[in-house]
């Protein structure tokens, strides 16, 4: 004798047992995605400030271009107090280009251009140390890489010159007024390394030469005249 036997169709138990599979396995993957940028030293957080450090100087800069166009409408129009709107707008022009340089500073670490992945010199300046031949100089650091993570090592600092008619090289390293100094780093995505230089006397710069030897790799050298690094 034959049996009929009658099933529940049940469709939601089917859906919800698909649904369920699909939340697990994307919680699987935004896991592995995680535990992968931190293997890789990713920090989301520090990527995230520079980013906003970044929005925030084109923020500034757009509005310092607004008031340069306002003063410059202004002195057009207002010829009796043009000597005051010219200092004004002189003023406002140099802040701009402090911040077009701090803004192409942030660039160049949220989007590095293309070039050899490494440690670079991202800039150079000598200033006056208040007193004669002293000068304090400061170099800034920025990582070029696709993955970025915690780098270390040391940084040389030669001044090639003239004294006495005959060519001189200079180690930073041995002109601090305090001492021998040694410029250490450790950074992430970028590093300010400062000191000072007591020059000789006679001596007149013409180059500056820095040495970048990151840990574990080969040394890279920068070259610098002494005319674009002196302010």
């Amino acid at each position: 004798m034959t049996r009929l036997v009658v099933k529940h169709h049940q469709p939601w138990r089917t859906w919800g047992i698909a649904l369920g599979l699909a939340a697990v396995v994307a919680a699987s993957v935004w896991g592995a995605f995680i535990y992968g940028e931190s293997r890789a030293g990713f920090d989301r957080r520090a990527a995230m400030a520079l980013k906003d450090s970044l929005a925030d100087a084109q923020a500034k800069e757009e509005a310092l271009n607004e008031q340069i166009t306002v003063l410059q409408r202004q002195r057009e129009v207002d010829q009796a107090s043009r000597q005051q709107v010219q200092g004004s707008l002189e003023d406002l022009q140099r802040k701009l280009a402090d911040q077009q340089e701090e803004l192409s500073f942030y660039k160049g670490i949220v989007s590095p251009g293309a070039g050899e992945e490494g440690i670079r010199v991202q800039s150079v300046k000598f200033t006056n140390g208040g007193a004669p031949r002293l000068y304090h100089y400061r170099l800034v650091l920025i990582q070029v890489r696709t993955r970025e993570f915690k780098v270390s090592g040391s940084v040389a600092v030669k001044i090639y010159g003239v004294q006495e008619g005959k060519p001189v090289i200079l180690d930073a390293h041995d002109l601090a007024p305090n001492g021998k100094t040694a410029l250490g780093f450790g950074f992430q995505y970028f590093q300010n390394l400062e000191g000072d230089a007591f020059f000789p006397a006679g001596f007149l710069p013409g180059k500056v030469e820095v040495t970048v030897q990151e840990s574990g790799h080969e040394p890279v050298q920068q070259n610098f005249d002494w005319t674009s690094v002196i302010t």
